[in-house]
């Protein structure tokens, strides 16, 4: 029997049972989908925004309980320890927290927006490209005016139809400037986040008294924004750009230095270091609650294979006598076997097929779900071809052995058995 015989018959037998067909197809869109969508988000969560910087370093102050190889045990300085940003070894210096807040434009509606506070430097250290305006001075940002750069998301979002630069908009009550728009590169094989981003001067956050989410308070003992500032709590990140060896090196001797004077001072620091970016990223985007994830979808993926090979199994075992009498006029096991992996192969891209529009729809929603997310999570090809490949082979190790015990069976034992 040909390919193209063998192609013909599988067709036709899943035509004949379109219900049959149809749960197949269902229960395998439905698992492969999760599964998908799953590796999609995982791939945009690991996808890195300072992709393009170099010689970028986050100051780890490692106090008492942490381990620098968890992720929780780095520790990043206090408000007080933000004196080093004035070091001259840093070729660029930010500290870095964000909050969620409501902005509106005048009388514009509350428009939910990110609000990431930093230094000037930070644009810079991202890649980011000024679109209109300019970034506020160093004067400007630790002045009254507070100035604030939106993303081009931001700006359409905020002032759609019109440019921002030069207007007023309210984040937490407070009345802001905008100096300028830019573009915020997105990772490699990622999508930039269409959530409104708006960055200010952190000196205006803390003035504000602005509190990150998620923020430990184990230190916090007056419950307030002062005694928070004061206590040891880490709750800004610091990353400095140091381009080369001798640079590093001068740097991390004055945060030697540095602890040494927190030390003699009574403050629970063991020491500081400098955490290359890429080494935190990966520790971030690899940690234990990703590998669940991860472990999670491929139990969906194997129930859903095992779910069809349990539906294959039924539908072949209800096929014995057809087999039976096709084998006793002649057709070989080879020809037969050939049939009904051709019929799971046209399962499972079927069921691929469907499952990228399933997936592709439930990272749109996601997004919209999602506000405070670090990029869009969106179908790349990446995740494409592997959601195709898995079906593929999903689809075989799940019809594999019933075709497999269908095309073995002897035409006398298959009657005897219907």
């Amino acid at each position: 029997m040909s390919a193209g015989d063998a192609l013909r018959r599988a067709l036709r037998s899943l035509r004949r049972q379109p219900g049959h067909t149809a749960i197949l197809l269902l229960a395998f869109t439905l698992g492969l989908a999760a599964w998908t969508a799953s590796r999609a988000v995982l791939h945009g969560r690991a996808s890195d925004p300072f992709a393009a910087a170099r010689g970028i370093y986050v100051v780890s102050i490692r106090r008492e309980g942490g381990a620098l190889v968890d992720p929780r045990g780095i520790d990043t300085p206090s408000y007080r320890d933000r004196v080093l940003l004035e070091s001259r070894h840093p070729s660029r210096a930010s500290d870095l927290f964000a909050a969620m807040t409501a902005g509106s434009a005048g009388d514009g509606p509350l428009v939910p927006v990110q609000v990431v506070f930093c230094t000037r430097d930070l644009l810079g250290m991202m890649g980011a490209q000024v679109r209109s305006g300019a970034i506020w001075s160093k004067a400007e940002g630790g002045g009254q005016e507070r100035p604030v750069v939106l993303s081009e998301a931001a700006e359409r979002t905020l002032f759609p139809g019109a440019s921002g630069v030069g207007r007023a908009l309210r984040l937490f009550g407070e009345p802001f400037r905008v100096a300028g728009v830019v573009a915020v590169p997105a990772p490699p094989g990622a999508r930039a986040p269409r959530v409104p981003l708006v960055f200010a001067p952190s000196a205006a956050g803390i003035a504000l008294g602005v509190r990150p989410p998620l923020l430990r308070e184990t230190e916090d003992p007056g419950g307030g924004f002062d005694a928070l500032a004061a206590s040891d709590n880490g709750w800004p990140d610091l990353l400095v750009e140091l381009p080369d060896e001798p640079r590093r090196a001068a740097f991390q001797a004055e945060l030697d230095a540095h602890v040494a004077r927190e030390r003699a001072r009574g403050r629970r620091v063991l020491g500081a270091e400098l955490v290359p970016r890429e080494r935190l990223h990966a520790l971030r985007a690899d940690d234990p609650g990703t590998t669940l994830f991860a472990l999670l979808a491929d139990v969906v993926l194997g129930a859903c294979t095992l779910n069809v090979a349990r539906l294959l199994e039924g539908k072949l075992r209800g096929r014995r006598a057809e087999i039976a009498v096709y084998r006793a006029f002649g057709a070989t096991s080879r020809g037969v076997l050939l049939e009904l992996l051709l019929e799971v192969a046209l399962v499972a891209a079927g069921g691929g097929a469907l499952a990228l529009g399933v997936a592709a729809a439930a990272l749109a929603l996601v997004n919209r779900v999602i506000h405070l997310r670090p990029v869009d999570y969106h179908l790349d090809a990446r995740s494409a071809a592997a959601a195709l490949a898995a079906a593929m082979g999903a689809g075989l190790l799940a019809g594999a052995y019933p075709a497999y015990r269908a095309a073995r069976t002897s035409p006398a034992e298959g009657l005897r058995r219907s």
